[in-house]
């Protein structure tokens, strides 16, 4: 199984470009599989919209916080390094025009080589769809008509898409992917569309383990895979949690459980300090029991 490491980049003044290519460099070094990183296109001084993963619906961080584009976060990071892989954790997927997603992911899929997973949600912001001028209400069947519409703009050559959302005939987008059919769609999630959305036309699951007990949870996820006919072989499993005011020796329980559970792969969300960085992500790495 592969631990992945959940980055949040740009929240800092000592993170620059040079920072996000030490990090990615020093983070193939010490031999974590990938890195991950969260995204919002605008955050709010305020929120009347409940945060999913905490017990008062209030989200985990303050009024200043500042995120870099993923994207181009990885083409940075993707110049540095041979091996490491790069998932959104995640993209807020229907706030963004369907073509000019499948064509920026399409970029860095042949950037990175193939190093990146596209990792999508609905997301849980109704002011931030707002102020994009996009609806908030209809975000679910959006999504599941942008995931079709961007994997036929990927495989067809004379492209076609009819849905309430998008609509286009003879869309001719080149290259095609690096990556045979384009870059996996990681539905991330816990709730009820999301695992439905996950088993019936995603690529794989990220499932974030906050709040809930994991074992049973990725019982129902099972479940609910065998109820759209779909098989685990080939498909990727991922499961994310925070390490944050923890022991570092309980991590290792926590890898040794989802490791149990099927997982391909594990991204651990760990304190790491601009200027101490090498420091800590070999703590981390050491901590997690992997071997660079």
């Amino acid at each position: 199984m592969d631990i992945g490491l959940s980055c949040r980049l740009g929240d800092q003044d000592a993170i620059d470009i040079s920072y996000v290519r030490a990090l990615a460099e020093t983070m193939e070094a010490v031999g974590f599989a990938s890195m991950w990183v969260p995204e919002h296109i605008v955050f709010f001084s305020k929120y009347n919209s409940k945060y999913p993963y905490s017990e008062d619906g209030t989200p985990p961080f303050g009024t200043d916080i500042g995120l870099f584009d993923s994207l181009l976060v990885f083409a940075a990071a993707a110049q540095v390094t041979t091996k490491l892989r790069f998932a959104t954790s995640v993209m807020v997927l229907p706030e963004r025009p369907a073509l000019l997603t499948a064509k920026e992911v399409m970029t860095l899929d042949h950037l990175t080589k193939g190093r990146y997973q596209l990792g999508v949600g609905s997301g849980w912001s109704q002011e931030e769809y707002e102020a994009l001028g996009v609806s908030f209400d209809k975000r679910g069947k959006r999504f599941d008509e942008y995931i079709l519409a961007i994997k036929a703009a990927w495989t067809q050559d004379n492209a076609s898409f009819h849905g309430e959302f998008v609509n286009f005939d003879n869309v001719v987008l080149l290259p095609k992917p690096y990556t045979p059919g384009g870059p996996p769609f990681i539905i991330g999630g816990d709730s009820d569309p999301a695992m439905r959305r996950a088993a019936t036309i995603g690529d794989g699951w990220y499932s974030w383990w906050k709040g809930y007990e994991i074992e049973p949870h990725i019982e129902k996820f099972r479940g609910v895979m065998e109820k759209h006919n779909r098989s685990f072989d080939g498909y990727h499993l991922k499961i994310g949690s925070p390490h944050r005011g923890e022991p570092p020796e309980t991590l290792i329980k926590k890898v040794e459980t989802v490791k149990k559970l099927g997982a391909e792969e594990f991204v651990i969300a760990v304190p790491v300090e601009p200027r101490t960085m090498e420091r800590d992500l070999r703590f981390w790495a050491e901590a997690a029991g992997i071997k660079g």
